[in-house]
């Protein structure tokens, strides 16, 4: 038996991909990486505007050009990374490698020792990871969310008063319309969307162990805790300044779990219209070309629900 061409290993890379496609921008270990280049190019501007270590600001110009390495990311540094990381054997060490070699481009190697200054590889991830779960959800999760909301609530209006028997532990009960039922679903999901949008996305940048202590032997007469709190700040995430050596990714907890909590709403949502199809409450439309069964020609498959 021949081996197959080069295939996708899960199904989201796959046959769903047209679904999930706008998430690999920033959740694919490129989106990662572009994200930690720009949190390594950022740090170095930042230390650099305070004259830290003798160095001195970059110009405007000369910090746009350092800017385009994570702004115009693309196939040459994803392969770049790749290369150096089959020798670094380390994911980060190479991305300060990429950094290092942009200013040496640049004309900028003065500045080259200011790269990674004190950082764990804690402090670049939780940033990055901070930086790239932000974006997916803000850029991509939750304005899929607010369009199912914004749905479900023209549904409802649209059906308000479509008189239905509603039903308790599977029996008949008592009147409602379709438009309630479906509005249901609707304040359900708003609450939670108000939840995520209102969630923090924390990181770290206190050094090997969460004290500063390399910062300060470097420059005792720096506020480091403030200074890092307004690099993350300014990065548009949020600092958690009391860790260990890691961030605690108690924020990944509180989101994911209100993520999977919607994902729970729209389960019910889904066996929901699932019943009502098989109640005749609704009627499927047939697709030309679409096949409802393998073997019973007369059925349309309620697919798409029992997906979710």
């Amino acid at each position: 038996m021949t081996s197959l061409p080069p295939q996708p290993l899960s199904p989201l890379d796959g046959r769903y991909r047209a679904a999930v496609a706008g998430l690999s921008d920033y959740l694919s270990e490129a989106g990662l990486n572009r994200a930690r280049v720009e949190v390594e190019v950022e740090w170095i501007i930042a230390l650099a505007d305070r004259s830290l270590f003798g160095s001195t600001p970059l110009t405007t110009e000369q910090q746009e050009a350092f800017r385009a390495l994570y702004r115009d990311f693309g196939q040459a540094e994803i392969d770049w990374l790749a290369e150096k990381e089959a020798v670094t054997r380390h994911d980060v060490k190479a991305v300060e490698y990429l950094v290092r070699d942009r200013l040496a481009t640049l004309g900028l190697d003065a500045h080259a020792e200011l790269a990674h200054f004190a950082c764990t590889s804690e402090d670049i991830n939780s940033a990055s990871y901070a930086l790239t779960v932000k974006r997916a959800v803000e850029n991509v999760w939750l304005p899929k969310l607010r369009a199912v909301i914004a749905a479900l609530s023209d549904l409802a209006r649209e059906h308000r008063d479509a008189a239905m028997l509603s039903r308790t532990h599977g029996q008949p009960a008592t009147p409602s319309t379709m438009g309630k039922e479906l509005g249901v679903f609707a304040w359900r999901l708003e609450r939670v969307a108000t939840q995520i949008e209102g969630g923090e996305y924390l990181a770290k940048f206190s050094g090997a162990t969460g004290t500063w202590s390399a910062h300060l032997a470097a420059a005792p007469d720096v506020d480091w805790p403030e200074l890092s709190r307004s690099f993350i700040e300014g990065l548009g995430i949020d600092f958690n300044v009391f860790t260990t050596q890691i961030e605690s990714h108690d924020w990944q907890v509180e989101l994911y779990d209100r993520v999977r909590h919607a994902g729970g709403i729209l389960h019910n949502l889904a066996t929901d219209i699932w019943t009502y199809i098989a109640m005749g409450f609704f009627a499927q439309i047939p697709v030309a070309g679409a096949t409802g069964s393998s073997t019973m020609p007369h059925k349309i498959n309620p697919i798409r629900f029992e997906n979710a």
